[in-house]
């Protein structure tokens, strides 16, 4: 037997209820691990909504068997009246017989009769922040058995808006990543700065214009590249002109290969001012990219580490931004503070500041290399989806053996 073979038979098996119909990041990143886990561990998927995203079904070929609707079998959707459903799910989950079920980042109105007799955890991904206090919520919490986190900042989300035990087992599991292949290179004799994500107000892409604004006088070589779409580009394209930099900014629009434009930057911003843990964060620092981010929710565990960036606090008032129209301003008033421990009102980041820990980097390339070895070197070693999946199993094997 090998070891591998050997870990498979010793590791619990579990099951875990999950959406992949749509095309988001907790969906991308579970087809992902799924392919690897779910190939050498006994595992199962318990889909909440009938359907598997196109994109996402290359990712489980082969693992048909280990896949199940929970509105019913064979595709069909049965109806929830007079306990058809939960009876099928009953049975379902007699045949199954997993000893756990993990629940992928859904913190009410489940789908799933939740058997009593089995332990539930909760995988937190970033659905605390936005749900709203509804009985089923209060009695899933009730119900858990242990919680696991995306950052440390989703569990304290956990205990201090929904009350969940502090006592309660946890642990901490950011994303794994794929080192990519393609990384900056760090010319000398330009400075160019990233923007990614969906052009929305609690994005904040604004900020990254203003921030420009403010480095141009002290760098004149510096540029900023824009990548996604959403209701602020228009915004973003009229203050664009009205500051008269139509040569310093490129609007990519979608983007397709992400790791092309990422190995063309030279520096990463995400001025969000709330991010459960910060994708765009962690794929910037593995494409060798020094990254500023602010000090709220899990956008400083996203850096992974402060060396590989600044962490700023965000000491602006939200409302600045309204002088761009109100559809800047939207997004939650309420963020998590690592530095207080608390909910807090939601502030921004000053460009000013940004443009401050910007400047030494643009003026020397060499630093931003040495930057970029040192962040891809802990990407390759402490972030592998193999780590995850031993990780995550080391976890359920102590709590569940």
């Amino acid at each position: 037997m090998t070891h591998t073979e050997k870990q498979a038979r010793e590791a619990p098996h579990i099951a875990h209820l999950v959406s992949l119909r749509n095309l988001g990041g907790v969906e991308r990143f579970f087809t992902r691990f799924f392919d690897h886990y779910g190939r050498n561990q006994p595992s199962d998927v318990l889909l909440q909504t009938n359907g598997v995203h196109p994109y996402l079904q290359a990712y489980l070929q082969g693992l048909d068997s280990h896949i199940h609707s929970i509105k019913g079998p064979d595709g069909l959707k049965l109806p929830a009246f007079a306990g058809m459903r939960s009876y099928y799910q009953h049975r379902l989950l007699r045949t199954l017989s997993p000893e756990a079920l993990l629940v992928w980042n859904k913190i009410s109105k489940h789908p799933l009769a939740l058997p009593k007799h089995l332990p539930i955890y909760h995988f937190e991904r970033g659905s605390a922040w936005l749900a709203n206090d509804h009985p089923s919520l209060r009695r899933y919490i009730a119900r858990l058995s242990g919680v696991l986190g995306i950052s440390r900042a989703a569990h304290r989300i956990l205990q201090i808006k929904w009350g969940v035990d502090p006592q309660l087992p946890s642990l901490t599991l950011n994303n794994a990543i794929e080192l990519p292949t393609l990384a900056s290179e760090h010319p000398a004799g330009r400075f160019r700065i990233g923007f990614a994500g969906r052009l929305t107000g609690l994005k904040a892409p604004i900020i990254a214009l203003e921030t420009l604004r403010a480095l141009l006088p002290r760098f004149p070589d510096a540029e900023l590249w824009v990548a996604g779409q959403g209701p602020i580009e228009p915004i973003m394209r009229q203050w664009t002109q009205r500051w008269k930099l139509q040569d310093r900014v490129k609007f990519c629009g979608a983007v397709e290969d992400m790791s092309g434009f990422y190995s063309q930057l030279d520096a990463f911003l995400c001025p969000s001012w709330r991010e459960p843990f910060g994708n765009v964060v962690q794929e910037a620092v593995a494409h060798g990219l020094p990254t500023i981010v602010g000090n709220v929710d899990g956008l400083p565990e996203s850096i992974l580490d402060a060396r590989n960036g600044a962490i700023l606090e965000p000491t602006r008032a939200r409302d600045a931004l309204r002088q761009y129209g109100e559809a800047c301003l939207s997004g939650p008033k309420e963020v998590y503070s690592p530095n207080q421990d608390d909910l807090v009102e939601a502030r921004i980041l000053d460009p000013e500041a940004i443009a401050t820990s910007l400047l030494p980097w643009a003026e020397n390339p060499r630093q931003r290399q040495k930057i970029a070895e040192r962040a891809r070197a802990q990407v390759a070693r402490d972030y592998t989806l193999e780590r995850y999946v031993e990780t995550l199993q080391n976890f359920f094997t102590q709590q569940l053996r």
